[in-house]
């Protein structure tokens, strides 16, 4: 797809400022926890918040899931980011509207995107956090979201002058169409990307075929913008669910979607992730 054609679209997800959508209440802790406790496998509900013993100010980090709801391994990345010293704020996309999932995308990218921001507000508010030491990192839905987030156009139409200090986006859905209908959830990366940003995909990911984003990184990062990409081999969609230990093989759109957990591609994004934000961050 060329250029004026990529943008054409991604004018299409601007059209809707931040006025179009409710204000919802999120429900953002104050006061942190210490410690994260992984809660076994099934749905969660609630934002989360953590921080190291001490004043601080430490770095954060938003965490921003799936289109399906909290679950397990958004917290094994929590307690990961815990123990290294970050702050971390977990967002519940879903439970304060109501919904337990989102398959039918009725919670836009954008509205992940702008709870996101909403998070980063809340952290910098908070005298334990270093306001400009703060990133986020998505998930599938939520990495669709920060792939936005990254976009200084999609950011002034929609959130306004704010920025994450850096973006990790782990296996999004890029930019292809599925369908004869233009639907907005499946256009997500730009060309104008100003915030660092990490894109890791899985080289087996039948689910949000990487291509897509192997081809924007690559162009992004040919014009000189902040971009990096890591395809990990062997890995599929949702790599980093643990209790998907035996390939769990659904369909979908007409077609078999493959999911299995794979500790080594979670080690590797963990390698990534802290070396990226290292020299992003200054952390």
């Amino acid at each position: 797809m060329n250029r004026s054609m990529v943008a054409g679209l991604a004018a299409l997800a601007f059209s809707c400022s931040t006025t179009c959508f409710a204000e919802v209440d999120l429900g953002f802790p104050q006061q942190p926890e210490r410690e994260v406790k992984v809660p076994p496998r099934g749905p969660q509900a609630g934002a989360r918040l953590y921080a190291p013993e001490g004043s601080g100010p430490f770095p954060a980090v938003v965490l921003s899931h799936t289109s399906g709801p909290l679950q397990q391994h958004i917290f094994q990345w929590a307690k990961r980011f815990l123990a290294e010293g970050y702050a971390v704020l977990i967002v519940d996309h879903l439970g304060p509207r109501g919904k337990t999932t989102n398959r039918d995308f009725s919670v836009s990218v954008t509205e992940y995107a702008q709870d996101d921001y909403a998070g980063m507000r809340h952290l910098r508010g908070l005298p334990f956090v270093d306001g400009k030491r703060i990133a986020q990192m998505g998930f599938s839905y939520g990495a669709m979201a920060g792939l936005r987030e990254a976009s200084k156009g999609f950011r002034a139409k929609n959130i306004g002058g704010d920025r994450f200090a850096a973006i990790v986006s782990v296996y999004p859905w890029c930019n292809q169409q599925v369908g004869n209908r233009y639907q907005d959830h499946q256009w997500n990366f730009y060309d104008d990307t100003d915030i660092p940003l990490l894109v890791v995909v899985g080289a087996d990911d039948d689910e949000a075929d990487p291509r897509s984003c192997i081809e924007k990184a690559k162009d992004n990062a040919a014009e000189g913008l902040p971009v990096e990409l890591a395809v990990l081999p062997g890995t599929t969609h949702a790599f980093d669910h643990t209790w998907m230990k035996n390939p769990e093989v659904s369909y979908q759109a007409g077609h078999s979607v493959t999911h299995r957990y794979n500790p080594e591609a979670v080690e590797a994004t963990w390698k990534l992730t802290l070396d990226f934000l290292g020299r992003r961050m200054n952390k």
